[in-house]
């Protein structure tokens, strides 16, 4: 998986951060057909993961070498256990996704980070009335940390008139939390259940709804 690319001294949950943009497609009948998201690793990730990788003179990474990263990252990001970060779902409906296309992965030498970008798309195109469809992305391990700061981080694409976008951030930990997850090894797995209980409901919400 991308959290086993980590670097191993990280002392505390969460061990990688990303930079996160998503965006909601829609399709030419007004349903929500795919996701598309573009994850901006931690320097530090990006740093420990080049390293070792034959590089040109301006630190530039070769063309086979980020797609070779794409498609390793895409695999393990399809593992049940992660399933892509990412759910979908209409009240207590979860909806399936279809396979991932469009993956790239980029290589700042300059900022020694790496960008991630794919489309995910729903297996089956979705219209969400006023009801809404409700994305939800998170790494229930708290392993990965994702912000979504940035002007312009969430969008809806082709929406028809009268669709909207609200965005929810996850509550923050309180101090005596922080502390305990500070004090976990670096290992996706090595949540205690009482705390796992936690940080699975640490998702950023995005809910999409039509008039």
């Amino acid at each position: 998986m991308i959290m086993a690319c980590a670097a191993p001294a990280a002392q505390a949950h969460p061990h990688m951060w990303i930079d996160a943009r998503a965006r909601i497609a829609f399709d030419g009948q007004g349903r929500i057909a795919a996701i598309h998201q573009d994850w901006l690793f931690d320097e530090m990730f990006g740093t420990y993961t080049t390293q070792g990788l034959e590089k040109g003179p301006d630190g530039s990474l070769s063309a086979q070498t980020l797609q070779g990263m794409a498609r390793d990252w895409m695999n393990a990001l399809g593992e049940p256990v992660s399933h892509y970060f990412t759910r979908a779902a209409v009240g207590d409906q979860v909806l399936a996704f279809g396979e991932p296309r469009d993956a790239v992965v980029r290589w700042n030498p300059q900022g020694q980070r790496l960008t991630l970008s794919f489309t995910l798309p729903l297996a089956q195109p979705v219209a969400p009335g006023k009801q809404g469809v409700r994305f939800d992305i998170y790494d229930p391990t708290y392993f990965v940390a994702y912000a979504f700061d940035a002007s312009g981080a969430l969008a809806l694409a082709d929406a028809p008139a009268g669709c909207t976008q609200a965005y929810q951030p996850p509550r923050e930990l309180d101090w005596k939390t922080m502390q305990q997850l500070a004090a976990i090894p670096a290992d996706p797995d090595a949540l205690p259940e009482e705390l796992f209980a936690i940080t699975k409901g640490l998702t950023h919400r995005i809910e999409v709804a039509c008039r």
